[in-house]
């Protein structure tokens, strides 16, 4: 039998205390980490032009620094005060192009922006913003380097607190178009613009939610692919002039 000489004794227990306290340190980082709820991959898939996809299980609590509490239940999602902003992104199944979304959001505390709802334009995003600068403006940000208190789309208005207010965002190809309530809010045609928005809501790209100092809630979120006939439909709408490549 062949025997282990004291200095290979060492090495081997040096190796094995080394391999204890990785494990160990480790599980102590995985401890400290923030709870975070953590992207469902079953979510359904938008696969189907036409069909409303509920979008639910792949929310995640956004970094925004000085985030107040975020709770994500099944069909409803509650944000608590943040310093100054509180947010969420999504990270399942997403479509950049030809499609609509729509949720439901509230105030149930505090007067300024309760939803900025940031979501894609093709390669880049923009945040349609209810209530901001204040607790009256509405509009898209940001549209050729100007934010939604200072564009076309800009508009003013009250939300009460503890109202819910229906929310639906369309991109086709040649514009964008928000409502409130089934009332349009703003609309912005494609050709000829630029499309971004303001660095504060880079942890809710591509897809998320915001409010600032305030307490809001959202539900009955989802998403759908348009359709080719409403593709079709779109483009006879807007003046050839306006259409890209052409």
């Amino acid at each position: 039998m062949n025997r282990i000489s004291f200095p290979q004794a060492i090495i081997r227990c040096w190796i094995l205390l080394g391999l204890i306290a990785f494990v160990a340190a480790t599980s102590v980082a995985s401890a400290d980490e923030p709870a975070q709820k953590k992207a469902d991959p079953t979510t359904p898939k938008l696969e189907k032009a036409g069909q409303w996809v509920p979008l639910k299980g792949s929310w995640v609590v956004s970094q925004f620094g000085g985030d107040g509490p975020v709770e994500i239940k099944d069909n409803l999602i509650s944000f608590g005060f943040g310093d100054p902003l509180t947010g969420i992104r999504w990270e399942g199944d997403l479509v950049r192009e030809d499609y609509e979304l729509e949720l439901e959001t509230r105030r149930t505390d505090g007067f300024d922006f309760f939803c900025g709802l940031t979501f894609p334009v093709a390669k880049n995003e923009v945040s349609f913003i209810l209530g901001g600068w204040g607790g009256g403006v509405v509009g898209i940000s940001s549209i050729d380097g100007r934010d939604a208190s200072e564009n076309d789309t800009t508009s003013f208005r009250n939300f009460d607190n503890d109202k819910w207010y229906k929310v639906r965002v369309r991109v086709d190809p040649y514009q964008i178009q928000c409502w409130i309530d089934d009332k349009a809010a703003a609309e912005q045609v494609r050709a000829g613009h630029e499309f971004d928005i303001r660095y504060e809501m880079d942890p809710c790209v591509p897809l998320g939610l915001a409010a600032f100092q305030c307490k809001a809630e959202y539900r009955n979120i989802r998403m759908r692919k348009l359709t080719k006939d409403e593709i079709s439909a779109a483009k006879e709408k807007i003046p050839a002039e306006q259409v890209d490549g052409e």
